[in-house]
This record gives C-alpha cells, structure tokens and sequence, in this order.
C-alpha cells in the first residue's frame, strides 16, 4: 500500500498536475471501515487540449510500457501497475448504443468531474507514513464504475468490485451523500446505473453473493445485496 502512495506522487510530478484516484484506493479512502489492501493505482483521465496522461507516462524514460493502457511506475518503494481510464469527450458528446461503454464513459468522467482532495497515507514496513495528497473520486461514482467494471472482469475481480459496491451503499457514514448524488445524476447516467445494479444484485443476485463469499466477503449476505439493489434503484428512479 505505502508504494502505491508513492506512486500517487510520482505520477504528479511526471504529469504537473494531481492524478484524479479511482478503483481500489479511492474505496479505501472513502470507506469508514476499509477492508481490503490494494497493490496498483487506477486514476481516469479525461483529455481535451493536453497530452494524455497514458502518453505522457509511457514517455517518462523510468517507467515501463503495460497493455492495454498501463505503465509500471518505479518507486523507492518498488514498482507500482498504474491503470490509466481515459474518457475521450467524444465518448460524451456521441454516447454509445451498448448500455455498458456507455456507463464505462459517463461513470468515470463523472468521477473525474466531481473528485475531491484526499490526503492519502500508509505506513511503511519500517513504520514510517507515507501521504500524498490527490484528487480522488466521490462514493457515487465509485458505485457507478465498479458496477460497470464488474461486467468485464474474471469472477475474482467480479467479487472484489461487487464487495465494494456493497460496502460504499451500506456504509452509514457514505450512503446519504452516495443516495444523493445517484439522485442527482442525468437521467441516462441514472437508468444505465439502475440497470446494472439490476443484473447484479437482483437477477443474478445468487451469483453476485457466491463471487463475493469467494473474495472475503463472507459477512455479506443475501439481504445485503436485496437492500444495496432496492437503495440504488430506488436512487436512480426517475
């Protein structure tokens, strides 16, 4: 985790500017009660007149070339997997007819949009703390695009971004603001999530709590994932 922190900051010093945080560490930033550890670093992009963030870190002559979209980043503290998410405005302007690349854009530019400074930190093996201070995306977002990410994953990562939405709805810290800003979002944005949560939680809810027993989610239980379905859908009912 502490190089992943760093890996925050070195990605701001190689773009000029602070990454917007999605995935596994912006969960963890946003939970009450973080319950998992994450090794790589997932940040959206959404370029209009600069250079994209992927071109510009696959320049930088320290880091390594991942596909599809990725770099290896070195740091003091090893070499992090850096998943770039770009949102192309065109992807906006023109949505797609398939309900889930439409999600995929609409989902992380929204998350890039409405990110909010996080101050990040972990601690070393040596016990020193380690802090970066980023732009990380809001719980309603998050739930968007990990229930679109879910529709692309192997059952492990299925699990884990399933778990999350789980615990972001039901966090009683988190869920009047993530309700809200489901309430708040475009009417397609709000159908799209609805619809996939939909999938997931209701029509294919014995499936969802198996992935999610599967990745240490074994205190979820099927009225968990009955009430995540009801709070989400009823949000984005319009």
């Amino acid at each position: 985790m502490a190089a992943v922190v760093r890996a925050v900051s070195e990605v701001e010093r190689l773009a000029g500017q602070r990454p917007v945080v999605v995935g596994g560490l912006a969960v963890l930033c946003r939970l009450t009660q973080p319950y998992r550890a994450t090794t790589d670093l997932d940040v959206v992009d959404r370029p209009v007149d600069a250079t994209p963030l992927l071109e510009v870190l696959r320049r930088a002559p320290e880091t390594r070339t991942e596909v599809p979209e990725a770099v290896w980043l070195p740091t003091p503290l090893g070499d992090v997997k850096v998943d770039v998410l770009t949102v192309r405005q065109i992807e906006i302007d023109r949505p797609s007819d398939d309900a889930g690349d439409r999600l995929f854009a609409s989902s992380h530019a929204w998350a890039h949009d409405s990110a909010t400074p996080v101050a990040v930190s972990a601690v070393q093996a040596d016990g020193t703390l380690v802090t970066a201070r980023t732009l990380v995306a809001t719980p309603g977002p998050l739930v968007a695009m990990k229930l679109q990410a879910a529709t692309d994953r192997g059952a492990a990562k299925q699990g884990t971004d399933l778990q999350d939405v789980v615990r972001l709805v039901l966090d009683p810290d988190l869920s009047s603001t993530l309700l809200d800003q489901l309430a708040g979002c475009p009417d397609q944005l709000a159908a799209d999530i609805s619809l996939h949560a939909e999938g997931w939680f209701v029509r294919n809810r014995s499936t969802t709590l198996r992935r999610i027993h599967a990745t240490a989610g074994e205190d979820v239980t099927a009225d968990d994932l009955a009430l995540t379905a009801e709070l989400v859908i009823d949000a984005c009912n319009r």
